[in-house]
């Protein structure tokens, strides 16, 4: 048998708070461990090694749902490599796609920047130039311009979503 930690050596040797660490032993991404008489949590060396994968899966891009269905198939015996490729794929995809939206939406701009530039030259100083009265009305960018405000975003640092503001 190997040598076990307590909850306290795991998070200094991973960077996870307790917190991090009881709430992924609660949703079944780390092993429960087994317990002292006085109640203490001892986790084997490995949890060490299972916490990193499961930090770093994150940082791909991974939700914490789908590594535990990943984690869930290894643990049984199972080879998750082609789901967990689908899934990278479709990630991926949907960059494209993002990208995409942003590429149409920057050209839209661009082409206003330079509507209102040329009205503004013409507009006499003492007068508005109604630049917002020249927005049309375009369902796609209207689309593309809140969907990009509402898409979950990842924190670099955490993994965790956040919304994107927009602002």
């Amino acid at each position: 048998m190997g040598a076990f930690l307590t909850i306290g050596q795991v998070a200094a040797s991973t960077g996870e708070s307790r917190d991090t660490i009881r709430y992924y032993e609660r949703i079944g991404l780390v092993p429960k461990p087994v317990r002292t008489p006085a109640g203490y949590r001892q986790y084997r060396e490995g949890v060490v090694n299972r916490l990193a994968l499961i930090r770093n899966a994150q940082r791909f891009g991974f939700s914490l749902r789908e590594i535990s269905a990943f984690l869930g198939v290894r643990d049984g015996g199972g080879k998750p490599c082609h789901d967990v490729r689908a899934a990278a794929g479709r990630m991926l995809e949907a960059i494209d796609r993002q990208i995409a939206e942003l590429i149409d939406t920057r050209k839209r701009l661009k082409s206003t920047l330079k509507t209102w530039d040329a009205r503004l030259s013409s507009t006499p100083a003492d007068r508005p130039a109604f630049l917002l009265d020249t927005l049309k009305s375009e369902a796609g960018s209207r689309r593309s311009r809140s969907a990009l405000r509402a898409a979950p975003t990842r924190r670099p640092s955490t993994g965790r979503p956040r919304r994107a503001t927009g602002e």
